[in-house]
C-alpha cells in the first residue's frame, strides 16, 4: 500500500489494458490496474503537469488530453483488493476535495463486471460507439448518444481504443442542486430524476440522442479542462459549463428521450389528468407528436396511457373535443362554417363539415337552421 500520495494518469491504465488484451490475459478493472501499476513501480510520487489545453480539439486530441490528466491513486488503491467482491464505488474515493464533477475517458478492453457507484454518471460517445451493459441487456450507444445513469444502477461500458467516450461523475448533492427546478414538472424526465435522486434505489438509466454540434464539442472540451482544475474558480466553473450543456440538450433533444424502465414507476408518479387538460388548452394544435414531446414520452407510450385512461385513443378523444366546441360556435355565435373550421384547426371546410355530419347526422348549416328554427307549441 503507498505510504504517501501517489499520481498516475490514465495513459498508464490504458497501456496495461491494452497489452493484457494482446497478450490474451484477463481484462482488469481499474483499480486492478492501478495496483499492478504499483506492484511494478510505475506509480508516480511527483504529480505531473496537466496536459496543455486549447480550444477546438479534435477528437483525438481531446483522447490525448484526457489520457494524460494526472490524479491521485491512493483512495482508489485502498479499496482496490474489496473490488472484486463488492464492485461498488464511493464519492469519496473518486472526487477529490471540494470538487463536484470530473471528466475522464472510458478505457478500453476494462474488465465487464458490472458496477455501481453512489453519484450520477454521463456518458456522452464522441467517437464511434459502445455496448453500455446494464443489469442483462447489452444496448449499442453510437456518436453523439448522451446517457445518464443515477446512483445504484449496476452497469458497465466496454469498448476498444477506436471509440472516444467521455464521462461525467456528478456529486448527488450538486445533481439535485442543478435540476431541483424539474423537479417540480409533471413528464418524463422529471419523473426520471425524481426517482433517481429520491427513490426506492431502481435502477434505470435516460439515453438521449443528440448532435455534436460546435456548441457541444466546445462545452464538452472546456468542462473536461475545468473539472481537473485546483484554482478557487474551477470547480463553480464545471458546474456552469455542465448546467448549460445539460440544459441545452434538454431543450434540443428532450423529444429523443427514451428510458430503461419507465413502466416501473411513472403510473405512480405521473399526473395523467394532465395531459386531457393540455389537450383542452391546445386542442386546435396539438397533434400526438406535440403532446408526446410536450411531456418527453415516446409516441408509442403517450397513445397506450390514453388508451388506459380513458378508454379510446387521442384521434378520437380530439374529435370529439372539436365536434363539442363546433357545436358551441353554431348554437351560440354568428361565426361563419368555414371561420369555425379554421378556428378548430381544420385543414379544409369540406374535413370538417364530413366530419361533423358523421357525428351528429346532419352538415353544420343544417344543424345550426336546426337550432335556432322556432319551438313549435
Amino acid at each position: 500500500m503507498p505510504t504517501a500520495t501517489y499520481y498516475a494518469t490514465p495513459r498508464q491504465v490504458q497501456e496495461l489494458a491494452i497489452q493484457k488484451h494482446l497478450n490474451n490475459q484477463s481484462h482488469i478493472s481499474f483499480p486492478e490496474g492501478l495496483t499492478e501499476l504499483e506492484r511494478k513501480g510505475r506509480l508516480l510520487v511527483q504529480k505531473p503537469s496537466m496536459p496543455p489545453f486549447r480550444e477546438n480539439m479534435t477528437p483525438d486530441e481531446l483522447d490525448d488530453f484526457l489520457l494524460d490528466i494526472p490524479f491521485s491513486v491512493d483512495r482508489i488503491i485502498d479499496r482496490a483488493d474489496n473490488y472484486d467482491s463488492d464492485p461498488s464505488i464511493f464519492e469519496p474515493e473518486m472526487f477529490s476535495d471540494g470538487s463536484d464533477i470530473f471528466c475522464f475517458k472510458h478505457l478500453p478492453y476494462m474488465s465487464e463486471v458490472q458496477h455501481t457507484h453512489d453519484y450520477f454518471e454521463l456518458t456522452l460517445v464522441y467517437k464511434g460507439n459502445y455496448k453500455l451493459l446494464f443489469e442483462n441487456v447489452t444496448v449499442t450507444l453510437s456518436e453523439g448518444d448522451l446517457c445518464i445513469i443515477p446512483p445504484l444502477s449496476p452497469h458497465n461500458q466496454p469498448l476498444d481504443p477506436s471509440s472516444l467516450v467521455v464521462a461525467i461523475a456528478v456529486r448527488q448533492s450538486t445533481f439535485d442542486t442543478l435540476f431541483g427546478n424539474l423537479l417540480a414538472h409533471q413528464d418524463l424526465v422529471s419523473s426520471f430524476f425524481r426517482h433517481s435522486l429520491y427513490g426506492n434505489g431502481q435502477v434505470n438509466y435516460l439515453r438521449m440522442k443528440t448532435e455534436l454540434n460546435q456548441q457541444a464539442i466546445n462545452l464538452i472540451q472546456q468542462l473536461a479542462f475545468e473539472s481537473n482544475q485546483q484554482d478557487a474558480y474551477a470547480n463553480q466553473c464545471s458546474v456552469s459549463l455542465l448546467n448549460i450543456f445539460l440544459i441545452q440538450m434538454l431543450r434540443k433533444y428532450s423529444d429523443t428521450i427514451t428510458l430503461y424502465n419507465v413502466e416501473g414507476y411513472l403510473d405512480k408518479d405521473f399526473d395523467f389528468a394532465l395531459v386531457p387538460q393540455y389537450i383542452q388548452q391546445n386542442y386546435r394544435t396539438v397533434t400526438l407528436s406535440s403532446l408526446a414531446q410536450t411531456f418527453h414520452f415516446s409516441e408509442a407510450y403517450m397513445s397506450k396511457l390514453i388508451q388506459k385512461h380513458l378508454n379510446r385513443n387521442f384521434v378520437s378523444l380530439l374529435r370529439e373535443l372539436k365536434m363539442n366546441k363546433a357545436v358551441e360556435f353554431l348554437s351560440n355565435t354568428r361565426m361563419k362554417i368555414n371561420e369555425i373550421s379554421e378556428w378548430l384547426g381544420y385543414e379544409s371546410v369540406d374535413h370538417f363539415s364530413r366530419t361533423f355530419k358523421r357525428t351528429f347526422g346532419a352538415p353544420p348549416t343544417e344543424y345550426r337552421k336546426e337550432q335556432h328554427s322556432p319551438v313549435e307549441a
